[in-house]
């Protein structure tokens, strides 16, 4: 069973030096040793106190026990205590993510999704992989704790697999998860963090709808942890697009947050900063 990271309590001081935090996903590819893939590379780059959020594809080609042990462990599993996973379409073996659940640890179990506590922000975690009756139930979920946090002034970081919105090939992939972003944009989340598409990609904020909004919702996607690279941008549209091997770097902040992309040589490919909708000093 994966360690579960602790989060701080509601009662915890609100005097805080905030999170540092690294994200991607599609981390490791298994047909090369652990110690010379590119998932080797990226971990370096995370220091040893860091959060890490994995946006799911934790393991190729699936993420089974096994290889989870044999292939993940010796990289990013050094982080494994500080780590907030989602499950990608390839963390699911034979139709159950119930490998990547017992790795990575169930935090609001039995199922693939939660919200949990990371510094002074909220972070949710979906599983982009459900489609009918779990899907609708994971929408509910979620509406039900939006509903919950409401009027708290804290920040909101969501994350999942599949992007609503991406210049790839795999555009159209995660049109499921409109709803999601809808209910998310429209409670005053801040960040979604996806993978799938092997690139990196942001976007300037949108509205529930995908319009562009100067004050809504950001989308950054980082499928950029070690995996093959090699998708395509096919549109127009991102602010930032690289298809390199890189960490999204984050500074969650009581009030704001800054981002950076860097890739594995060191160079920063993109970068921003965003006040939180929600937080108190952001409101007039």
């Amino acid at each position: 069973m994966g360690v579960l990271t602790l989060v701080v309590s509601a009662a915890a001081p609100r005097t805080w030096a905030g999170v540092v935090a690294y994200a991607a996903g599609d981390v490791a590819d298994c047909s090369r040793s652990p110690q010379k893939s590119a998932a080797a590379q990226t971990a370096k780059m995370i220091p040893p106190e860091a959060v890490v959020f994995v946006v799911g594809d934790t393991t190729y080609p699936f993420a089974d026990r096994a290889t989870l042990e044999s292939c993940y462990a010796p990289t990013w599993g050094q982080f494994l205590s500080r780590t907030y996973a989602v499950p990608g379409n390839h963390d699911y073996v034979q139709g159950s993510p119930q490998d990547f659940l017992d790795y990575f640890g169930e935090r609001n179990p039995p199922h693939t999704w939660f919200r949990a506590q990371v510094g002074d922000w909220w972070v949710i975690g979906l599983d982009s992989n459900l489609r009918g009756t779990e899907l609708d139930e994971q929408q509910a979920w979620l509406a039900d704790q939006l509903g919950t946090i409401e009027g708290d002034g804290r920040c909101v970081l969501a994350m999942w697999h599949h992007p609503v919105f991406s210049t790839g090939l795999r555009r159209k992939d995660g049109a499921h998860m409109r709803p999601a972003w809808a209910a998310l944009e429209q409670a005053g989340a801040d960040l979604v963090l996806n993978g799938h598409e092997h690139f990196y990609e942001s976007f300037d904020p949108k509205d529930d709808i995908g319009r562009s909004k100067p004050d809504g919702m950001r989308e950054i996607i980082a499928g950029t942890g070690g995996a093959h690279l090699y998708d395509l941008s096919m549109i127009r549209g991102a602010k930032t697009f690289a298809r390199v091997h890189g960490l999204l770097e984050l500074h969650l902040e009581k009030d704001h947050y800054r981002y950076t992309f860097r890739t594995v040589s060191g160079r920063i490919r993109d970068s921003g900063f965003a006040r939180c909708r929600r937080a108190p000093s952001a409101q007039p």
